[in-house]
């Protein structure tokens, strides 16, 4: 086996450098190369049979030596002329005719045994070029041109008569056993090549089926991963609907008992509504989190101020860090000027972080400190707490993974927020940098660039209302358990019912959830709005142009016709086109809304503060209009 592999080395080494990298032309040259080391030695005995049973050799028979002999040098030339090996194979393959023919026109010509080599000539051809149509041409032609010659020269003259032909017995059986010997060492080499190429082959076939499972495998993973991520996004709206009359209903009833006084339902409502927007955070980071493995989380870049910005967390972080009695300090680096980033999500990162350091921080400090590094922005969140050992720093980025089980007991959490974080940063084309020591706190750093690429993700620009859309619904006034008429019916009715020296202006809602505009209801009539309530979408053109509210806070998720048809059914309605239309929704539509036409997006769930920002939308879209038609005149 070692010799073996010793001659392969050999013939190896006369393999020109640019084929040893393409398997066919590489079985070629070996192929050339084997037969010319052991062709001359096989076809040795016949010239010496001639050279002694001949009593004339010469120069025939040394002719005849010479031209088997002459192959050897055609392995030196490969080494000296590797770019040139489809020219040497090719005279290889006519001097192989020759030394045939040669042999056959002195020695019994078309009687001679020699003539048994030329079998030889088309086999050994295409083992050396290959079966392409300019080898099989020049093969065919050579043999052709060779055997014509012989012929011509049987014509023009007998064949010389060196041996008698019955004393040619011996050069007979030497040249047949010849003859078969070497077909036998290169047919034999051959099928070793065949079984090398269909292990080869097998070996692809096996590959392209672990390839083939791989992909299945992948695909599956990636339907699990969008069914997961449509579940996640199905089932955080399914929560926030319930959560709209929670937070709705514990801030009024809380505004209520404050006005009147009544303290011992005050504490018992603040946790209500404290445990209801807990709830709605864990919702918004499940949502979050399925929208940036969908790759469906948007971008809304605007360049931010980034003193203004750390002014605006710090008044909202240091009562955060007071609850636990831990100090908080900012430091501030020389001209930090602005930074190129979406700031809602660089905002929900940083509070997450401060969030974390005030859980874990007790009696200590939290320090938040900015500073620009040339291109780059830092953004380090650093505090004395509790600390996170190297083991468990290697999953804290997870989802859902927080550092062990007993500071998920004791200190609570999903573990959804580092991972968000993590997320929104990177989607911003930064990350977040982690240094800790267990028992002597962390560091968080947000590593952001100044001016992120924009293809980082989708962009749109930002509205100057509340946030983005959701599914809608619609119903009349309020809800009543049993509603003999058409509920559009109802709407038009209590909206005549009111007299118009008493009315004040008129906000139309329209929403498939009775509860929700309930709750609507209720909040707009605080604000000294008349709302005109519907759930049924459909009437909601006939109604608009009916009561000609001031306004229209519109729902987009609705069964059959949904918010986007009314809104485009609004718009095209020269008596409807100039109310202002505001989109309420869960999902972050804002650009889609805005090239829809409406003026802006309130998110769901709403609460006093949602319902005045786009009240002042409302009055901001009026005095728009008015100005526009006082130019217009």
């Amino acid at each position: 086996m070692d010799a073996l592999a010793q001659f392969q080395r050999v013939v190896d080494w006369f393999v020109p450098d640019h084929m040893k990298h393409d398997l066919h032309g590489r079985k070629r040259v070996q192929m050339f190369i084997i037969s010319h080391i052991f062709g001359p030695l096989i076809a040795t005995p016949i010239p010496l049979f001639l050279w002694f049973a001949d009593p004339a050799p010469m120069p025939h028979v040394a002719i005849l030596a010479a031209s088997i002999y002459g192959f050897w040098p055609f392995l030196a030339l490969v080494k000296l002329l590797p770019r040139h090996y489809t020219v040497l194979a090719m005279a290889s393959v006519v001097n192989l005719t020759f030394c045939i023919l040669w042999g056959a026109y002195n020695y019994g010509g078309a009687s001679s045994p020699f003539l048994v080599w030329i079998v030889l000539v088309p086999l050994l051809g295409f083992m050396y070029l290959g079966s392409n149509w300019a080898a099989r041409i020049f093969v065919f032609s050579q043999i052709t041109l060779g055997l014509g010659a012989l012929y011509l020269f049987y014509l023009i003259g007998s064949f010389p008569e060196h041996i008698p032909v019955e004393n040619m017995v011996v050069a007979g059986v030497l040249s047949a056993l010849g003859s078969n010997i070497y077909v036998f060492m290169m047919a034999a080499y051959y099928a070793s090549v065949v079984d090398s190429q269909s292990e080869l082959m097998r070996e692809v076939e096996r590959h392209q089926q672990t390839l083939k499972a791989l992909t299945n495998a992948k695909e599956e993973a990636e339907r699990a991963n969008g069914a997961k991520s449509e579940f996640l996004a199905k089932m955080s709206h399914e929560l926030r609907t319930p959560l709209n009359a929670v937070l709705g209903y514990s801030e009024i009833l809380l505004e209520d008992a404050e006005l009147d006084g009544r303290g011992e339902q005050i504490a018992d409502l603040q946790k209500i509504s404290a445990a209801g927007k807990h709830l709605l955070a864990m919702v918004n980071d499940i949502l979050d989190i399925s929208k940036i493995e969908a790759g469906k989380m948007a971008l809304h870049l605007e360049t931010v101020d980034l003193e203004q910005l750390i002014g605006e967390v710090e008044s909202t972080a240091r009562p955060l860090a007071a609850k636990n009695a831990n100090t908080f300090v900012v430091q501030r680096g020389k001209a930090l000027g602005t930074i190129r980033a979406d700031v809602t999500k660089l905002r929900q990162a940083i509070f997450n972080l401060l969030s974390n350091a005030a859980k874990f921080t007790q009696n200590g400090q939290i320090t938040l400190e900015v500073n620009r590094r040339g291109a780059w922005v830092d953004i380090a969140v650093a505090d004395t707490g509790i600390g996170i050992s190297r083991e468990q720093q290697k999953a804290l980025f997870s989802n859902f993974s927080q550092a062990n089980s007993k500071i998920a007991a004791v200190y609570g959490g999903t573990g959804l927020g580092l991972s968000l974080s993590q997320n929104l940063c990177r989607l911003m084309g930064g990350q977040i940098e982690l240094e800790s020591e267990l028992g002597k706190g962390s560091r968080f750093t947000i590593r952001l660039p100044a001016k992120p690429v924009e293809a980082v993700g989708p962009t749109a620009p930002a509205a100057p209302d509340v946030h983005p859309p959701l599914p809608a619904s619609v119903w009349t006034g309020s809800p009543e358990p049993e509603v003999a008429e058409p509920s559009d019916m109802a709407a038009r009715q209590r909206a005549d019912a009111i007299p118009d020296v008493e009315r004040r202006e008129r906000i139309l809602v329209v929403d498939d959830d009775r509860e929700f505009l309930q709750v609507v209801e209720r909040l707009l009539a605080k604000e000294r709005y008349t709302p005109i309530c519907t759930d049924a979408p459909q009437s909601a053109l006939q109604i608009a142009r009916t009561v000609k509210p001031a306004a229209i806070l519109l729902d987009i998720l609705m069964p059959g016709f949904d918010g986007w048809d009314v809104l485009a059914a609004l718009k095209a309605d020269p008596a409807t086109a100039d109310i202002p239309v505001f989109m309420i929704s869960i999902l972050a539509e804002r650009a889609k809304a805005q090239a829809a036409g409406a003026d802006g997006i309130v998110m769901k769930p709403l609460d006093n503060s949602k319902i005045k920002a786009a009240l002042a939308g409302i009055r901001a879209a009026r005095g728009h209009q008015k100005r526009s038609r006082a130019a217009t005149a």
